[in-house]
Order: structure tokens, then sequence, then C-alpha cells
């Protein structure tokens, strides 16, 4: 059966939409000072480590192209290499869980519905599932749909908000110093998923992939940058307190008719992490076949790890002292770490000893 493709814009525009999700989640809390500024120059940073991180995931695939890491860890490390796929499988439950348990306090604290916001993550986890089971490119042709609307949504919203801009609420860069800037780019590698989702699906991808990647930088960081400027420009220190600034940006937005426009900025964030959560169920999917060592994704992996996500997402939600251990940057960022660059420079160094020993072998065996 011929494997799946998508090209490298289809899969880089997904990964945008994700990042967006994780962008408009941010507080100052989670930013580590009251000058969200900062962030932006943290986000840069980010973006420089972040090439740093991928490249024993682009050394690896340019060896093993038609694997992903999961299966290459797999034949190279043998039995013990099974544990590779099963960390990564873990990892996109924590993060995606954690990054639905984001959207569920966001309507438990801000929008407070009459509804249950457990039915939400319910409805939410069944559509990424639904586009998960039906393939890759399902997903990636849903991406790029919403990748329009997400652009056309926050044109709207934010073009609308810009009149509210004042040069007064901007202060001086690295005023109390370089540790707010320091725990930023911690931050922003902590809730990048990229590395890992690369790892699983660059095989899957046609296309310039490296320039991709390189547009998908710069093309966050412009993103990121341009809302942050905006948030602090129209909202200064007022920002700061508030949980969801971004969604505080959007409420004061009014059209006439429409009025307040923050159910945009709530359907763009519900689209963009549909978008995240099938891709990754998709990953736990290639994670599994990896592990049974079988040619055809595993659809049960998909159920299992939709309804691990869910069992995550609801337990961070609803009991505070779980949050406070799944929502902590330095562990989110030490996995991270793990997934984009030391799993890949292990699976990679077993398969440059794999290699070379193999001759060997053959040699000996005539």
């Amino acid at each position: 059966m011929a494997k799946r493709k998508i090209s490298a814009a289809q899969f880089f525009i997904s990964m945008f939409v994700s990042r967006v999700v994780v962008t408009i989640a941010l507080n100052g809390q989670y930013t580590g000072g009251e000058n969200m500024l900062e962030s932006i120059v943290s986000y840069v940073l980010a973006m420089g480590l972040g090439f740093l991180i991928s490249l024993p995931i682009w050394g690896l695939h340019r060896r093993r192209p038609e694997w992903d890491l999961g299966r290459a860890a797999v034949e190279d490390m043998g039995f013990i290499g099974k544990l590779v796929p099963l960390l990564y499988f873990l990892y996109f439950v924590v993060v995606n869980g954690t990054s639905l348990a984001l959207f569920q306090l966001f309507l438990m604290d801000t929008v407070n519905p009459a509804f249950s916001s457990a039915l939400v993550a319910v409805v939410l986890v069944g559509a990424a599932l639904y586009g998960a089971l039906r393939g890759i490119e399902t997903i990636a042709r849903c991406a790029t749909c919403v990748f329009v609307l997400l652009l056309l949504g926050c044109g709207l919203v934010f073009g609308i908000v810009a009149w509210r801009f004042s040069p007064e609420n901007l202060e001086p860069l690295f005023y109390n110093g370089l540790t707010q800037t320091y725990e930023g780019v911690l931050l922003f590698i902590a809730r990048t998923s990229i590395f890992a989702d690369m790892a699983m699906l660059l095989p899957m991808v046609k296309g310039r992939k490296g320039l991709g990647f390189a547009s998908w930088a710069g093309g966050t960081a412009v993103f990121v940058g341009a809302l942050l400027f905006l948030v602090v420009g129209c909202l200064g220190r007022y920002a700061y307190t508030q949980n969801f600034p971004v969604y505080a940006l959007a409420s004061i937005t009014q059209v006439r008719s429409m009025q307040r426009l923050d159910a945009v900025f709530t359907g763009v964030w519900m689209m963009g992490l549909v978008i995240k959560l099938a891709f990754d169920i998709y990953c736990c999917r290639v994670c599994l076949s990896a592990i049974k060592k079988t040619p055809e994704e595993s659809r049960g992996g998909a159920w299992v790890s939709a309804l691990l996500m869910l069992a995550v997402a609801l337990c961070t939600a609803l009991v505070p002292w779980t949050r406070d251990i799944l929502l902590d940057t330095r562990l989110l960022f030490l996995c991270t770490v793990a997934a984009g660059f030391l799993l890949p420079l292990l699976v990679l160094v077993a398969d440059l000893f794999h290699r070379k020993k193999k001759p060997l072998r053959e040699v000996n065996h005539d």
C-alpha cells in the first residue's frame, strides 16, 4: 500500500495553526513578568534554539527518510527501541491533554457558559479523533481551511482593536534584567510540540521541508510578535492581570450590531485546537504501529490516545494539584527537549552504530 503523503506547505501550515492555539492561551503568570513585550524577544530566541534542538531529527531523517523516528528506533535498537515510540505516545497525550485543559480553564474561569466545559472537551476530542481516523491527508486539508479562517478572524478582531493602541502603554525592555526573557524562552520551547510531530510525520511530508520549517519559525515569530505588541499597546499593565489577555483584548471589540467579537476568538481557538489534537492523535497511531511493527497505523492507538488526552484534560482542569504538575513550565520544557533533541540524538547514534556494524556482520557470515 502506498504511503500517505502531504505537502510541506500543508504540514507546516498545520503546525502554524497549532502554534496559534498555544499563543492565544499565554498569560503573564507563565511568561514570567509584567512586561509581556519581552516575550517577543523570548520567542525569537526560542525559535533560534529550536533550530538547534531539531538538528538530530533532521540528521536521522536524512539517513532514514522512509522511517519515522519510532520505527527507526525499533529497527536499530531492537526490543529496547520500543520504549522510544512509547515515550512519544505519552508525550503527545500529556501535551495535548494540557492544551485541552487550558481551554477548559478558559471556559470555566472566563466565559462561564451555561453548559458543561467537560462536554465541550468531549466534543473537541471526538472531532479530532474522527479526523485522525480519516487520515493525515484529511487533517491537512482541514488545517488549510482553518488557517484561512484563522487569519481572517484574527485580522478582523485585532484590526478593529488597533485603534486603541497607545505607545504610552509600552515599557522599556529588560528594565528588571533578563529573568523574564529567560522564563519566556523556557515557556515557548516547553509548549512547542512541532519537534515531536516532525519526528513522527516527516516521512509522510513531501517537498522542501527545510524551507517549510524556516518559514514556520519566521511566520510564527511575526504572528506572535504582532499579537503581543498589540496586546501590550492596547491593554498595558492590565494585560498582566488577566488570565487570558488575548481574550480580554478581543472582548473589548465592538462592531455596531455585532457588538463584542470575543466569540470569534473562542471559535478560532476551538478550530485550532481540533487540528492540533487530530495531528497528535494521528502521531499516536504512528507510535503504536512502530511498537507493533505493522505497516498500517494503529486505529486502536487513536482511540486509546484520544481517551487518555481527554482524561488528562479533565483531571488537569478539575483537580488543582495536578494542574500545578502538568502545567509546570520546567517539566514541560524537559519533556519537549527530551522528545525533540535527546531521543532523536539517541536513535541517530544507534543508527550510525547499526549501519557501521551491519557490513561487518555480512562479511563474517560470508
